[in-house]
């Protein structure tokens, strides 16, 4: 691996884990566009390389939000029990099935419909607010379909799970990040393997990324709490903006 491209791949990984961690959804929609992008990396390739890397970035903040107490796990259970075995399934079955000629044309498409979704969804509550007792059903479901997002896109898992979250348990900001941040480890520990099983990750790339990710992942969760609930939010929809407009330009380019 030449100099600056391991430099490149660490100082992405640094950036998406303090991002990531912030925000709560483990910034997988920014390491697939980066990958594809700026690496050149096919699409099944960079998302098999991302949802190894973002499982590290979530799984350290984890971790650190866990220890701060922000972690509601009675909700997160239950949305685990329908994220986790979806993930492995579409990880390991779907995600090197998606023409590549229309991957970047539908992630982009996804990630700016992610982006009006965050800026129309309900504000969330304040910190001190008590979250709803666990809507199991709606959680299961919604945890189901996150795993596909998750394990077949490598994006948009945490980005839909925050303000879901925020309006199904009446989480905050920052709860709903903390909460989407241990639930992501483990569905995102769930759609690695089952990549690795179909072969799909950049083996060569991951070393200085799993270097990047860690680092940025404790930063990220570090911070968080210094940031408004707004914040939180603004930086969601501005991140979901600029990694979907250039994969969306360069899909339609590619098709016409």
């Amino acid at each position: 691996m030449e100099v600056w491209t391991a430099v490149g791949l660490l100082a992405l990984a640094l950036g998406v884990g303090v991002y990531g961690a912030i925000i709560g959804a483990g910034g997988g929609f920014l390491m697939v566009a980066g990958l594809t992008l700026i690496f050149g990396l096919d699409g099944a390739v960079a998302v098999g390389t991302s949802v190894v890397t973002t499982f590290v970035i979530q799984a350290s903040g984890a971790l650190t939000y866990t220890r701060q107490g922000m972690v509601e796990w009675a909700s997160a259970q239950w949305f685990v029990l329908g994220s986790v075995p979806v993930a492995f399934a579409t990880g390991a079955w779907l995600a090197d099935r998606i023409p590549q000629r229309g991957f970047d044309l539908i992630v982009g498409l996804l990630l700016v419909a992610l982006a009006v979704f965050v800026v129309a969804v309900r504000s969330p509550g304040d910190d001190s607010g008590e979250p709803a007792p666990p809507n199991r059903a709606s959680l299961v479901v919604s945890g189901s379909m996150i795993g596909t997002l998750s394990g077949g896109l490598g994006v948009g898992a945490g980005l839909v799970t925050v303000p879901l979250l925020s309006r199904l348990q009446r989480l905050s900001a920052h709860r709903s990040a903390a909460t989407t941040t241990a639930t992501g480890a483990l569905s995102g520990l769930a759609a690695a393997t089952g990549h690795s099983l179909a072969g799909t990750p950049r083996w060569g790339y991951l070393p200085m990324l799993l270097v990047g990710a860690a680092v940025g992942g404790r930063l990220g969760a570090s911070k968080a709490r210094d940031l408004t609930p707004r914040t939180v939010l603004s930086l969601l929809a501005v991140g979901l903006i600029a990694a979907g407009l250039p994969l969306l330009i360069r899909g339609a380019i590619a098709l016409a």
